[in-house]
């Protein structure tokens, strides 16, 4: 009699639960980490717009899997680091294995109620790694030379500079005939 109490029991207890959330959890520990280390990250829901963590690499988080009844969660991870590029990641949790496990052992009210209510039909990868792209360095332009003063060379004999500088001073050597005698 004990044993079909006791079957009867078991019989119960996995009715009246969802197979997702016997087996699998409703929050995640994510490890965030990047390449280079010590890089700064928020964790933004990507629904409401609210900041969920924030911190430097590399770091465990603990995330919630659902954003509603029968609605997964969905993240942004924003990786910041001097010298490097910003890089936004998602983060997105995807249907739990186990939850397809009511079909056999749950029943409709582990399909219909416990498991999306929990939120354990939903899971979050256990690891997010970003490589950093380096930010290119961007050298100051150069200021323009300052323009060199022209040079004008110098005019052969018996020729006339077109224009004289500023500071020549132009003579005009008339020759006359020597005189006879």
């Amino acid at each position: 009699m004990k044993v079909i109490t006791s079957a009867v029991a078991l019989a119960v207890a996995i009715q009246i639960s969802g197979c997702a959330s016997i087996v699998s959890d409703s929050s995640y520990a994510v490890s965030l980490q990047s390449s280079p280390e010590r890089a700064e990250y928020v964790v933004t829901n990507q629904r409401s717009g609210k900041r969920i963590a924030a911190g430097v690499t590399p770091s465990m988080v603990s995330l919630p899997a659902k954003n509603g009844f029968f609605s997964a969660a969905k993240y942004q991870v924003t990786f910041e680091h001097n010298g490097y590029n910003s890089t936004t990641v998602p983060l997105n949790a995807s249907m739990d294995g186990w939850y397809w496990g009511n079909l056999i052992f749950g029943g409709l009210l582990g399909v219909l109620i416990v498991d999306p209510a929990t939120g354990a039909m939903w899971k979050l990868d256990d690891q997010l790694l970003v490589g950093l792209e380096e930010a290119p360095v961007v050298e100051p332009p150069l200021a323009p030379a300052a323009p060199e003063p022209a040079v004008e060379a110098p005019a052969e004999e018996g020729e006339q500079a077109a224009t004289p500088a500023a500071d020549q001073v132009s003579v005009n050597t008339v020759t006359a005939p020597a005189a006879t005698r």
